[in-house]
């Protein structure tokens, strides 16, 4: 206990050294800048593989049950199952990566919750104003409101989101006192890149990965087969995620092209001054891009966490940004 407790101790005073002296994160903050923090963290500089602090779980990235599409209760553990499988320098880039694809989601969910908020204020904002003119009952203008609030609500939630995310982000970096406001999106993994063969990835992780030497002592010969067993499972559910995210990833992209086609179509008739409900396009094609961004950020984890098991470098051609950018507003 007092072992644990001086760790602790340790911990806490290194997190603190940390936030006083660390470097800021550059602004517009890419994938690979974020990775290169990993090394000088002190989960790391203590080779922290107990875990002395547990690290959170992500609010939007799911990705166990989002592969699964929600068909079994969710399970957290398997969203960070390479915690203890990882030597402590990879598994704080996974922890780095998981955090920023987190803030992205949350910038996308706020982008969605906004323009959900703005259709239903402009409803209830016509309906308030017709029933002046007898045309809608207040009955109908109080389920309008009712239905504002409850979009508003959520849209705080939202708001306030982007924000967690950042700080979960920072402590990451080990910057807890200068949190990243824009992000630039990576690239999406090759979607025809064939996933590794499942013995190929035991045999790697057995022979590469040194956390996973750490745990084998050579002269127990259950523990060691405990360890190989254990390492086989994880292998092969990362491979299972690997495939059904890219039947996944196929739906959501057939998704977002149908709201597309659908949004041109409303500002079409809306342009033709034809009843068409314009914001509601907008805010389901946004939904659509996020469903479908989440879906590639998946597939870049679960290939990031198969490669920490190998013992490989994580995740090089992830990091390379694309155009696309998502900002912290005030």
């Amino acid at each position: 206990m007092r072992r644990h407790l001086r760790r602790l101790w340790t911990l806490a005073l290194l997190l603190a050294a940390a936030g006083a002296s660390a470097k800021s994160p550059p602004d517009p903050l890419t994938l690979a800048d974020a990775l290169s923090f990993a090394d000088e963290h002190p989960r790391v500089q203590l080779a922290a593989e107990d875990d002395l602090l547990p690290r959170r779980q992500p609010l939007f990235l799911a990705c166990h049950s989002l592969a699964f599409e929600n068909a079994r209760p969710g399970d957290p553990e398997r969203d960070a199952a390479w915690a203890l499988t990882v030597p402590a320098a990879a598994a704080q880039r996974l922890e780095i990566m998981q955090r920023f694809y987190d803030v992205l989601l949350a910038d996308l969910s706020y982008m969605r919750d906004n323009e959900a908020m703005a259709v239903a204020y402009i409803q209830f904002d016509r309906a308030e104003n017709r029933q002046e003119l007898g045309q809608y009952s207040p009955l109908a203008v109080a389920e309008l409101e009712a239905a504002y609030q409850h979009v508003r609500r959520r849209w705080a939630a939202s708001d306030a989101a982007r924000r967690v995310t950042r700080s979960l982000l920072a402590q990451a970096l080990g910057t807890p006192g200068a949190l990243p406001k824009n992000l630039v999106e990576p690239t999406a993994p090759a979607p025809d890149t064939p996933p590794p063969e499942l013995d190929a990835v035991v045999e790697a992780a057995l022979a590469e990965n040194q956390r996973i030497n750490a745990l084998r002592s050579g002269t127990d010969p259950a523990q060691d087969s405990l360890v190989a067993m254990a390492v086989r499972q994880q292998a092969m559910e990362l491979l299972e995620r690997l495939a059904l995210l890219s039947v996944a990833a196929e739906q959501a992209r057939v998704e977002a092209d149908w709201r597309d086609l659908k949004l041109d179509q409303s500002r079409t008739m809306y342009e033709m001054e034809v009843t068409a409900d314009l914001g509601y396009s907008m805010g389901r094609q946004t939904k659509a891009r996020r469903d479908r961004i989440a879906v590639d950020l998946c597939r870049s984890l679960t290939l990031a966490q198969l490669d920490a098991l190998q013992g490989k470098p994580i995740a090089d051609a992830a990091t390379e940004p694309s155009p696309g950018t998502t900002e912290q507003t005030p």
